[in-house]
């Protein structure tokens, strides 16, 4: 393109048409310039008596002109700015609050619906119904999310579940009967299941690939915080009422405006033709200054190779591939076992068991604000970590230490019904759940996580949709089952089976789940269909 001469250093730059420069030599008074690359930099140093002296560097990070001509350019085109991304993970993360608080709901308002002088009051077979409801209510919703979202796309599904969700806790603060208000929690699991699917999908197909894991993790946390916040609230003097149309209020109206003013995924609008609105979608969310026609190509190009691979019955097939179909019911088990941690129990029934407690030192309301603050902690160590550190060990070292933590509460309300010394330390029940909580809540997103790494693109929507509801199953069982085990075999005896679970999750995460971090899906795959056997061959032997 054109030739600049540097009179003094010797230097020869040419530039050529990529913004590339080409530089050329020449001896000067000063000696020879020399030419040291490195990865990122190129260093230009001039050979003189003295020894080397460094005259200048060429990053590929920035812009350097010798002469007037471009030596090395950075293209702009390829940095998407994250502002809007994180707007659009806001506005989701904003309705996983509302997570949080359907399910932390009755951990504080049990005792309020079970006093006799409420209008509501709820014996053991119906408290158990109405902890429980909600994760029945939310298989169906994954279920339902799964698969007609594919037609109405995320953001368009949530705008309708949110109003649904608000008028589901208006029904539930204004009724009288028992039945509607189970009816009432019943629908807004459902709606949970719907959110929960389908705002993670959205974040996913919003964000770049550079901050994609970080944006769908971050979700997490404000799903703990929605535990936090109805903890937090419960320590008010607020009806069980007043605080259902609290949390109503907060988890569905503003994160129904938010959803207003931002635009549907750019996939789901490309998957559908829409491809003027789907380039739009993408330069809100990557800014003017990037290239988003060259993403928007490589989506369609994506698109045009798995052709139908979004339509929910193709998904389905690809379920009988035997790799895939392992992995499937796999992680089904898992969903569905892990549900007797404890943790979902914990969630609903705390307010419960620090009473059971009878401690002094520390009201009980206190003691599960605390083990909010964890839920909360516990997410932000793991977005820290999970770069960090393998699926594996942020799988089996907080499910031991959430089992160990299970087990010295089993032992603190074993010593309290005999009369053992131990049973006298009031401490330990708030610390017993508060390490729970913060080990369990790294655990279970790593497994959600590396749930997203084993199965394919062609299988993940419906895939994903099925292992959600199995989920929700098994969260149905142990919140319902909860005050029957207790009432068979005692608080000890039904803490030291969720410890006991605990410790079987970390026996199947070492033995049959293949490690993800690092590792391309194909590679994982092609492992697989080669040994044959255990997917877990290749990490024995590692």
């Amino acid at each position: 393109m054109g030739t600049s001469q540097a009179a003094k250093s010797g230097i020869t730059a040419t530039a050529t048409k990529n913004g590339v420069a080409k530089l050329g030599l020449d001896r000067n008074k000063e000696g020879i310039v020399n030419i040291a690359f490195s990865d990122d930099t190129l260093s230009i140093k001039s050979g003189n008596p003295d020894g080397n002296v460094e005259i200048g560097k060429i990053s590929r990070r920035s812009s350097v002109v010798v002469d007037g001509v471009a030596a090395a350019q950075r293209n702009s085109e390829d940095i998407p700015t994250y502002g809007t991304q994180v707007l659009g993970m806001a506005v989701a993360a904003l309705a996983y609050v509302g997570i949080g608080t359907i399910s932390g709901f009755s951990g504080g308002m049990l005792p309020l619906l079970t006093e006799s002088e409420n209008d509501i009051q709820l014996d053991k077979y119906r408290v158990g119904l109405f902890t429980s409801v909600i994760n029945l209510g939310a298989a169906a919703g994954c279920i339902v999310g799964g698969f007609p979202h594919v037609m109405v796309g995320h953001r368009s599904y949530l705008l309708v579940a949110l109003p649904l969700s608000l008028a589901a806790w208006i029904i539930l603060a204004m009724s009288h009967d028992i039945w509607v208000v189970l009816s009432a929690r019943a629908f807004l699991g459902f709606t949970m299941g719907v959110i929960v699917f389908t705002s993670s999908k959205y974040v996913a197909e919003c964000a770049h690939d550079s901050v994609r894991e970080k944006l769908v993790n971050a979700l997490e946390t404000s799903r703990q915080f929605g535990y936090f916040f109805v903890y937090a609230v419960c320590c008010s003097d607020l009806s069980w009422r007043e605080l259902a149309l609290v949390c109503g209020c907060v988890s569905t109206i503003l994160p129904f405006i938010g959803f207003l003013y931002v635009p549907s995924a750019p996939k789901w609008l490309a998957t559908h033709g829409r491809v003027d609105h789907a380039y739009d979608s993408l330069v809100f969310f990557r800014g003017q200054n990037y290239d988003s026609r060259k993403e928007l190509n490589g989506i369609l190009d994506k698109l045009s190779k798995t052709e139908g691979a979004d339509n929910a019955l193709y998904q389905l097939r690809q379920l009988k591939d035997p790799i895939i179909l392992r992995f499937v019911v796999l992680f089904a088990f898992i969903h569905f076992a892990s549900q007797f941690n404890g943790n979902v129990v914990t969630g609903a029934y705390a307010i419960y068991i620090f009473k059971a407690a009878d401690v002094s030192s520390i009201s009980p309301y206190a003691s599960m604000v605390v083990v909010g603050l964890a839920r909360v902690l516990s997410t932000l160590f793991y977005l820290v970590e999970v770069e960090r550190v393998g699926r594996k060990p942020l799988v089996i070292v907080p499910f031991f230490l959430a089992g160990t933590s299970l087990f010295v509460l089993g032992a603190f309300f074993y010593a309290q019904a005999t009369g053992g010394a131990f049973g006298e330390l009031e401490w330990v029940p708030v610390t017993a759940l508060s390490f729970f909580s913060f080990f369990s809540n790294i655990g279970f997103p790593v497994l959600n996580l590396t749930r997203g790494e084993l199965l394919p693109p062609v299988a993940r929507s419906t895939g994903g949709a099925i292992l959600y509801a199995t989920y929700y199953f098994g969260g149905f069982a142990a919140s319902l089952s909860f005050s029957y085990i207790v009432s068979a075999i005692g608080m000890h005896g039904t803490f030291w089976i969720y410890c006991f679970v605990n410790i079987l999750v970390v026996v199947v995460d070492y033995l049959d789940l293949p490690e993800t971090r690092g590792r391309s899906l194909e590679e994982i795959m092609e492992e697989q269909r080669h040994e044959g056997a255990s997917p877990s061959h290749h990490d024995h032997a590692s």
